[in-house]
């Protein structure tokens, strides 16, 4: 994609947050994303006109555009597994409607229907299954709706200072309306604090993402890595500690990563519905990898297509 002309997802969603507190003030959560979508839609020729919820297996949503008059649908799931997704979903269309779209005007009608080509429909695909170009937008989509749902102010308000335990992230989850996923990630991009996540089903690792300290100090998170049998997470849902209210003290040699190990604190979500976990590992700050080599390891692998648009 261009990057001339090109808008900036956290500038469009810090700009509307702005609209947001000065009309509706600090009480303003969880941000009703059908109804700002519609109002500030209102003011181009193409408007969005109809938001509607859909129970259609394996699909996620879908910005659609009118096929006889300039316009926009917004589409997404409504079945009872993407509960708790909703919302970011409803964002992430609205992202694709303010950043990617092509304006429509009474010109593409000339024929009576729009040709094809307009539409954004989003899917739980995998990475080798979709351009580059592709997974841009639906990176700046999402980057949108998270910014948009949990202002970076606000989330640093609630959790500042705050070691993350279930309890606090129960809060986060409540007070923005969003699924775990979305708020646990949330979390490792706007800590500074050594800390990592990883999201693994049947003893691998799907992906993971490490926050920018714990990157710095040679944490990465590698797509297929192996989830250790003694952590939280390798003990599965059964464990002792599969739901403990704060992080589990565990010693070095548990988690191993690729440029050492240390301990770590542990906290570990899990769906059986969904059928894969969430672990967030907490670090001491001073603490040195024991094993740490010259490689600079590669970046740690980031797709929440792979784990079926459960952000």
């Amino acid at each position: 994609m261009n990057d001339v002309g090109r808008k900036s997802p956290i500038r469009e969603a810090n700009r509307l947050t702005i609209l947001l507190r000065t009309v509706l003030g600090e009480d303003r959560f969880p941000v009703d994303v059908a109804a700002l979508a519609r109002e500030v839609s209102r003011n181009h020729e193409d408007p969005i006109t109809d938001i509607k919820g859909v129970d259609i297996d394996g699909f996620e949503g879908m910005l659609r555009a009118r096929r006889r008059q300039p316009g926009w649908q917004i589409l997404y799931n409504v079945q009872s597994r993407y509960r708790g997704r909703e919302r970011f979903t409803l964002g992430h269309e609205f992202g694709h409607y303010l950043l990617h779209r092509r304006p429509l005007t009474a010109a593409h009608y000339r024929d009576g229907e729009l040709p094809d080509g307009f539409d954004f429909e989003c899917l739980p695909l995998q990475l080798n299954q979709w351009k580059i170009a592709e997974r841009d937008r639906e990176e700046e989509a999402d980057t949108f709706a998270s910014y948009l749902l949990m202002p970076i102010d606000d989330y640093r308000q609630q959790v500042s200072g705050l070691e993350m335990s279930r309890p606090l992230l129960d809060h986060v989850i409540d007070r923005y309306d969003v699924s775990l996923m979305a708020a646990a990630r949330k979390w490792i991009e706007f800590t500074d604090t050594r800390a990592a996540m990883v999201v693994a089903c049947d003893g691998f690792a799907l992906w993971g993402r490490a926050s920018t300290a714990a990157y710095k100090s040679g944490v990465f998170i590698r797509s297929g890595m192996e989830i250790p049998d003694k952590s939280i997470a390798g003990m599965g849902s059964t464990g002792a500690h599969a739901r403990a209210e704060h992080p589990v003290a565990l010693p070095p040699g548990v988690w191993t990563f690729s440029r050492g190990t240390e301990a770590v604190r542990e906290i570990t979500f899990f769906s059986d519905r969904l059928g894969f976990s969430i672990s967030l590992l907490q670090f001491d700050t001073d603490t040195p990898l024991e094993g740490l080599d010259d490689d600079s390891g590669e970046m740690d692998t980031y797709d929440k297509f792979i784990t079926n648009g459960q952000s």
